[in-house]
């Protein structure tokens, strides 16, 4: 008899195991799906934010004096970094951190970053037309993102050059990037 006793507690734990793995089939794609939203919308939103400030990708450099491009550009950016807090997913949070690189570049290109603009650029005192200058925090939101973050590990420190220099290929026809190797002293005994 005490055999039937324990057919009601095993029926329950199945029960309970049931419920939890119907439960987690439930939450994990739930979950990657809002995730993957998430980065959706944090790509669009440095999407749109490049767009405002280039005026549709139509201006090269340096975008126009124009303070609600730069307002809205600053905005979207903001939009971005709320997005990307919320992104659970690792693999998606590696995607994003792919995607703010590549918008940074077209950023930093974009303000011809290795020029800075001039007082003028910004100040609405300044101009003859007498327009509304570039409005500070938009200014300083996107220079801001613009530039490489502090701290941020960059990926070719952790690149095994050593090994690609072994494998040769990366030389093989490749003469002019033999002979700038040879004037390096860290690279020339590499080759």
């Amino acid at each position: 008899m005490p055999q039937i006793e324990w057919i009601p507690t095993l029926s329950t734990l199945f029960a309970g195991v049931s419920a939890l793995a119907a439960a987690a089939a439930i939450y994990f794609p739930w979950r990657t799906q809002k995730s993957q939203k998430l980065l959706d919308q944090a790509t669009l939103s440095l999407e749109r934010a490049y767009e405002a400030l280039s005026n549709g990708g139509r201006e090269i450099q340096p975008p126009a004096p124009d303070r609600l491009n730069w307002l809205t550009a600053a905005r979207h950016i903001e939009q971005y970094r709320r997005l990307k807090k919320l992104i659970k997913c690792e693999e998606h949070q590696l995607v994003c951190e792919e995607q703010e690189e590549y918008w940074r570049h077209k950023f930093y290109v974009c303000l011809d970053a290795s020029r800075p603009l001039l007082v003028g650029y910004y100040n609405e005192r300044l101009k003859p037309e007498r327009q509304l200058g570039i409005e500070p925090s938009s200014a300083i939101i996107i220079h801001d993102f613009a530039k490489w973050p502090d701290g941020k590990e960059d990926p070719i420190d952790s690149s095994d050059i050593d090994s690609i220099l072994k494998r040769g290929k990366v030389l093989q026809g490749n003469i002019g990037l033999r002979s700038y190797l040879e004037t390096l002293p860290r690279y020339r005994e590499k080759i």
